[in-house]
């Protein structure tokens, strides 16, 4: 009697044990498959998102593809520091996370003059946001930009009266806008001047925002 229930103990164990190494290989085998879905889900995800990103900023912008010195879009915006009003040094690496739109803009320019109360207005509307609006005045000096912005402004202006940064953008006129993602790279450039406070673009900036 003894040996008969020693017996069945016995079978018991290596059936239990079986039963566990079938249902290990299996987990296995999800398992790999999920990560495969998990991957295929992502890839996705991440072109959905860049068609509406599309879908709402070209036909709100209507950007250049390229220019002469940073080549096809999207790519890497080049860094750099620049100072605002206090002295402040600004670094574009800093803005990471956020949404950046970054203005070349001069006093002297009409075209300029007649689009910055649009900036401003986009600025205010997106308030509390990750978003910021770079004005990088090419002015000689801070005079005239604080004349000009004598009652305030909410954009974060910089100053670069050498000129040095449109340059490395490959940008030959002014106005002209990059509008940089929150990985940091730029996915739109805009010559001359555009209603930024229009309501397709904003939705643009959104859509960035969410992308």
């Amino acid at each position: 009697m003894r040996k008969l229930l020693a017996w069945s103990i016995a079978w018991a164990l290596s059936g239990l044990l079986a039963v566990m190494f079938v249902r290990a290989l299996c987990g296995q085998a999800l398992a790999g498959n999920v990560f495969q879905t998990g991957a295929g889900a992502f890839e996705r995800i991440e072109s959905g998102r860049s068609a509406r990103v599309s879908a709402a900023c070209g036909p709100a912008l209507h950007p250049e593809p390229m220019n002469s010195a940073l080549g096809e879009l999207p790519t890497g915006a080049p860094e750099f520091t620049l100072h605002d009003y206090a002295g402040r040094p600004i670094a574009l690496s800093s803005l990471k996370g956020r949404v950046v739109l970054l203005n070349f803009w001069a006093t002297w320019c009409p075209t300029c003059v007649a689009e910055m109360a649009s900036l401003e207005r986009l600025a205010l509307a997106e308030q509390g946001q990750p978003f910021t609006l770079l004005a990088v005045s090419v002015d000689e000096s801070w005079d005239a930009v604080r004349r000009f912005f004598a009652r305030g402004t909410p954009l974060t202006v910089l100053l670069d009266p050498k000129k040095s940064l449109p340059g490395r953008y490959g940008t030959e006129k002014f106005p002209e806008t990059f509008l940089i993602d929150r990985e940091g790279r730029i996915r739109y450039y805009v010559v001359s001047d555009r209603s930024w406070d229009a309501a397709d673009v904003k939705a643009c900036i959104d859509a960035l925002i969410k992308g």
